[in-house]
C-alpha cells in the first residue's frame, strides 16, 4: 500500500492504475507456484486479452520506467502476495478474522510510516526525503470527510475481496480487477470532470469484454 500512494503520488492517475492491472498475471504466475492452480483456456486468454487492453491505454513507450513506475510495480507484485495468501487462509480461517488481522497490519505499518514521516519533519526538516515519500503534511478538517470514506472504502474492499476468494480461485478473482479501469474513468469524470482520451475507452472496452467473456465462461462450466 506504502508503494502504491509513493507511486500514485508522482505518476498520472491513469497511467498508475493502468500499472497496477499486471496484478492478475502476477496471481496466475504465484498461484501456480504457491497454490497449485492449473488455469485453463477460459481463463488465461482472457487475462492476457485483458493485458492487452492495457497496453492499448499505456501505448508503450510513452511512460517511462522511472522509480514512481516501480514502486507502482511492486505494489502489483504485493497486493498479488495478499490474493495468494488471502487464498490459503480462506481454507482455515473465517473472512471477518482474515479481514481484522489484514486491517490491523495495515493500520500498524501505517502508524509506524506516519511516525516515522513525523519525526524526520520534526528534527530534520531539511532532509530531502521526498523520493521515500517522507514528506509530513498535517491533515486538516477538511480532510476529514476524504479520510472517512479511504477507511470505509478501504475496509470493505479487502472484506469483499476475502470473501470472494474464499469461494472462488484466484486467478479468477483477480482478472476481474480490470474492471476497475472503466469504474474508476467513469468516476472522475462524473465527479471530478476528468476526461480520458479515445485509447483509454478503447482499452476499457478490451478489458470489459475480456472479463465479462471469462465470467460468462465460468459460470457455464459451473452448470454442467
Amino acid at each position: 500500500m506504502w508503494m502504491w500512494f509513493a507511486g500514485l503520488s508522482a505518476l498520472p492517475i491513469a497511467a498508475a492504475v493502468s500499472l497496477h492491472f499486471t496484478i492478475p498475471l502476477m496471481v496466475i504466475i504465484l498461484a501456480i507456484i504457491f497454490l497449485g492452480e492449473r488455469p485453463g483456456p477460459n481463463r488465461l486468454i482472457p487475462t492476457f486479452i485483458g493485458f492487452i487492453g492495457i497496453l492499448v491505454i499505456l501505448r508503450p513507450g510513452t511512460l517511462p520506467l522511472n522509480h514512481s513506475a516501480l514502486l507502482v510495480l511492486g505494489s502489483a507484485l504485493s497486493y498479488g502476495g495478499v490474493a495468494i495468501l488471502t487464498r490459503s487462509l480462506g481454507t482455515t480461517d473465517h473472512p471477518n478474522t482474515t479481514t481484522f488481522y489484514y486491517q490491523f497490519m495495515v493500520c500498524s505499518f501505517s502508524a509506524f510510516a506516519m511516525v516515522i514521516g513525523w519525526l524526520i519533519a520534526t528534527y530534520l526538516p531539511n532532509a530531502n526525503f521526498q523520493i521515500f515519500s517522507f514528506l509530513w503534511i498535517t491533515p486538516n478538517l477538511k480532510d476529514i470527510p476524504a479520510l472517512l470514506l479511504l477507511a470505509i472504502s478501504g475496509t470493505l474492499a479487502p472484506y469483499c475481496l476475502v470473501r470472494a476468494l474464499v469461494h472462488a480461485e484466484a486467478t479468477f478473482i483477480e482478472p476481474i480487477e480490470y474492471l476497475r479501469l472503466p469504474i474508476s474513468a467513469g468516476i472522475a469524470w462524473l465527479i471530478f470532470e476528468q476526461t480520458t482520451d479515445g485509447w483509454t475507452w478503447v482499452g476499457a472496452t478490451i478489458i470489459a469484454a475480456s472479463t465479462l467473456y471469462m465470467t460468462r465462461s465460468e459460470a457455464k462450466l459451473a452448470t454442467r
